[in-house]
């Protein structure tokens, strides 16, 4: 019964907004779902999506098969070990509400990161100066061959804004640590998630950030506010006046506009301060 649809625009599936038409998008609801397409899931061309966040499809639509994980959204408690057990397409600011209501405290960071949980696993995600994997215990992935596999923390390389996948094609789950010497404070998510609203255009259309910051002294939107970038717009696409790693879809907008304001933000950073700024969105 996994649902499978054919020739859909791709802007639906993503939260910039922007793609055109599909080829084949899976749905599966179970491990045995994805297992059943096992050369349709670890076929290099296949795309995993989640939430769609960081993520923008080609004006021309994508023509191999996508698998969406939105099924995958079960979290589990385990009080006596202090861990939870999240599946990859719970979204990150579900996760972060479930820890609140259940007074968990320590990720309430992850309320700040746009998309789904299994997302954040693939590359790092982080807010707030934390990141998700510094909470990892272990994570159980599908591996390129179509094996299943659970990978301890300690196996895992990571640093800024990258994981070391080597041969890792999904993220199923994860389970993380809870720090039972972290004293809950009821007020820290609603201060994060009024910092975010208030630094992020978050009721707008946009992947969330598009460049990797360059170091962590250097932000990428100090560099491009500091070049005066604020104000460009190409086509439907702009600089996001509130935070200016943000591109804008007003509606109107194209993968072509988008590729488009994210060379000239590139080249005029690289002609400014000699840096070349790397992309965090990515673009099929």
């Amino acid at each position: 019964n996994m649902k499978i649809f054919k020739n859909k625009y791709l802007k639906n599936y993503t939260t910039i907004r922007i793609g055109g038409r599909s080829s084949n998008i899976y749905f599966p609801e179970s491990v045995d779902d994805l297992i059943s397409i096992k050369d349709i899931t670890v076929s290099k061309k296949t795309i995993i999506l989640g939430k769609g966040s960081n993520i923008a499809f080609k004006d021309h639509g994508y023509q191999h098969s996508i698998v969406s994980l939105k099924h995958f959204n079960k979290i589990n408690m385990d009080s006596e070990f202090y861990a939870l057990t999240t599946m990859a397409g719970v979204s990150c600011a579900r996760f972060a509400k479930y820890c609140f209501k259940n007074k968990i405290s320590g990720f309430e960071f992850i309320h700040g990161i746009p998309g789904s949980i299994g997302g954040a696993l693939a590359m790092n995600a982080g807010a707030f100066g934390d990141e998700i994997w510094n909470h990892v215990i272990s994570v159980r992935c599908i591996l390129n061959n179509g094996s299943i596999k659970t990978f301890k923390r300690s196996e895992i390389k990571t640093s800024y804004r990258f994981v070391n996948k080597f041969n890792i094609k999904i993220f199923l789950d994860v389970i993380l640590k809870i720090d039972k010497k972290i004293k809950f404070d009821k007020m820290l998510l609603s201060k994060y998630s009024k910092n975010r609203s208030d630094t992020q255009p978050v009721k707008q259309w946009s992947s969330g950030c598009i460049f990797k910051n360059p170091s962590k002294d250097t932000s990428a939107s100090s560099l491009i506010d500091s070049a005066n970038l604020e104000k460009e717009k190409i086509g439907g696409i702009y600089v996001s006046k509130k935070h200016c790693n943000y591109l804008i879809n007003d509606g109107s907008g194209t993968c072509q506009d988008l590729e488009e304001l994210i060379r000239y933000v590139r080249n005029r950073i690289r002609r400014k301060y000699n840096i070349m700024l790397e992309k965090e969105i990515c673009i099929y």
